[in-house]
């Protein structure tokens, strides 16, 4: 039991490594921007970017870990997001950092789909939903932690500095993952020929994009997300242009969230137990972002006014993250990983849509701000809708 617990833990830390990219650099972000002397529009591309290809890697990293094996995936992955983050620190322009970042990006999303499916090897749905809150609840500690700590880190030595931080993160996490992670993959652990995958690749997409649990819950995933990142990346601006804040303040602001985070995924196995988790997840978040619009338009200002009814969308996130990955991968167990890459990659690619679409609207004030989020909440609340199950007669 101890062994699996430090197992699960290491999953849990890889896993917080792709999110662990984004959260420690937004407090960084406008001192990147100042850098590299571009607007705020160009630099939430730093964002952009890794999240698109670490949703496109998904796609991709979820067909061989179901075809391959989890570990050669899962080792990969770890030496591709280290040399990402080596590189972006010796990166000498945006376009270069840009490059780097999408390096980063491939690694990140071979170790978040990887640690998902390790976790729900051999557990019935139930249980897999259970060890995906806990895993989600270890990984929560990232972005809890992360925006602290990039903070401190960029107002003391710089962006740079906490791409040194990501990339030791990395070789730890790589030499931890060679000794601790055995393969675990079902079946006889021989390889699918090229042509085999391929066509197993479209098929398993085929199943699973014509299931209506399946994209009610992915759908629910990626619109929470989107409502969290469209936050991330706007608010850092927000709260040290106009309120003035300090990186490391934006840090401790953004902890204030994430905790929430924390908070939700401990509710997941309560609300299974009582409720649809999923949709009652997504309430809040929807709660969250109406009494974040409300106040607003009342002209309550401050980081208080737009950081407090906040922390509900990420109580909000933290329940709804565990709740609709447990659900899309429990739609068709032997199509496990490429479930959790696809769910993983949309949760992505429409967050990196989402960030793109706003930045459009740039500079992003704090009415356009909880509109959007408004808008990506309700869109949530309708997927979360559809995927719950139907009543038999």
């Amino acid at each position: 039991m101890e062994r699996n617990n430090r197992k699960l833990v290491l999953l849990a830390g890889i896993a917080a490594m792709g999110s662990m990219a984004i959260h420690m650099l937004v407090p960084a972000l406008p001192m990147i921007a100042a850098d590299f002397a571009v607007g705020p529009g160009e630099a939430q591309h730093i964002l952009g970017f890794y999240l698109f290809f670490l949703g496109a890697g998904q796609l991709v990293a979820g067909q061989f870990v179901d075809r391959i094996g989890r570990r050669p995936v899962l080792l990969a992955g770890l030496m591709a997001y280290t040399a990402g983050a080596f590189t972006a620190f010796l990166a000498p322009s945006l376009s270069a950092l840009l490059a780097a970042r999408v390096l980063q990006a491939a690694g990140g999303a071979a170790g978040v789909v990887t640690a998902r499916v390790i976790v729900s090897d051999d557990a019935s749905p139930g249980e897999g939903a259970a060890r995906q809150a806990t895993l989600m609840m270890v990984v929560l500690i990232s972005p809890a932690l992360s925006p602290v700590v990039g903070g401190l880190i960029a107002s003391s030595a710089g962006w740079r500095g906490v791409f040194v931080l990501l990339a030791l993160a990395g070789l730890f996490a790589l030499a931890a993952a060679w000794i601790a992670i055995a393969e675990s993959r079902p079946g006889d652990g021989e390889a699918m020929p090229a042509r085999s995958l391929v066509q197993s690749l479209w098929a398993g997409y085929h199943r699973l994009l014509t299931d209506r649990a399946f994209l009610g819950a992915a759908g629910a995933l990626a619109a929470m997300s989107s409502a969290l990142y469209i936050f991330l990346a706007n608010a850092p601006f927000l709260l040290e242009s106009r309120y003035g804040l300090s990186p490391d303040e934006v840090g401790i602001a953004f902890l204030f969230v994430a905790v929430g985070g924390i908070a939700g995924s401990r509710l997941v196995a309560l609300l299974e137990r009582r409720t649809d988790a999923l949709v009652a997840g997504v309430a809040l978040g929807v709660t969250g972002s109406v009494a974040a619009l409300a106040g607003d338009l009342s002209g309550l200002t401050g980081p208080a006014a737009l950081i407090a009814p906040l922390i509900l969308l990420g109580v909000s996130a933290g329940v709804a993250g565990p709740a609709g990955i447990g659900r899309a991968i429990a739609v068709n167990p032997s199509l496990a990983g490429t479930a959790a890459s696809l769910a993983g990659a949309g949760q992505m690619l429409i967050s990196s849509l989402a960030i793109t679409v706003i930045s459009w609207f740039s500079p992003v004030g704090s009415s356009k701000l909880c509109i959007a989020l408004v808008i990506a909440t309700a869109i949530a609340a309708g997927c979360a809708a559809l995927a719950r199950p139907r009543e038999t007669a």
